[in-house]
């Protein structure tokens, strides 16, 4: 899987207990030997209208990258996955969406770039 991916996981809530499956954007992907692979991933979610963090991204593109809905990733909401729970490939973001995303991500991690 390549970054800017989308896929189908099931994401953890914040708390740990729940685990919703929902769409998720490919951050990062990583292989150990022998074969173990894990995957970093940032939320998507279609709840637009509800409350907003800093570092959310409109998905301008969001029939292209085909997603249901009209989305938004939260970079705030990001899991580390094994590579074997992702269930589908929905998509991937357009070059617009990836470049608003990377500049949401390098004022997000400001301090770690």
């Amino acid at each position: 899987m390549s970054t800017a991916n989308i896929v189908l996981v099931p994401f953890p809530f914040s708390d740990l207990q729940t685990i919703k499956k929902r769409p998720a954007l490919g951050l990062a992907e990583n292989k150990m030997p022998p074969k173990i692979q894990i995957l970093m991933v940032a939320m998507i979610t279609s709840q637009i209208d509800g409350f907003k963090l800093a570092s959310d991204v409109f998905i301008k593109d969001w029939e292209a990258a085909h997603l249901l809905h009209p989305s938004i990733v939260r970079l705030a909401k990001i899991a580390t996955i094994d590579a074997d729970l992702v269930q589908e490939r929905l998509g991937s973001l357009s070059k617009r969406d990836f470049l608003s995303l990377k500049k949401s991500f390098r004022k997000l991690f400001a301090d770690w770039i």
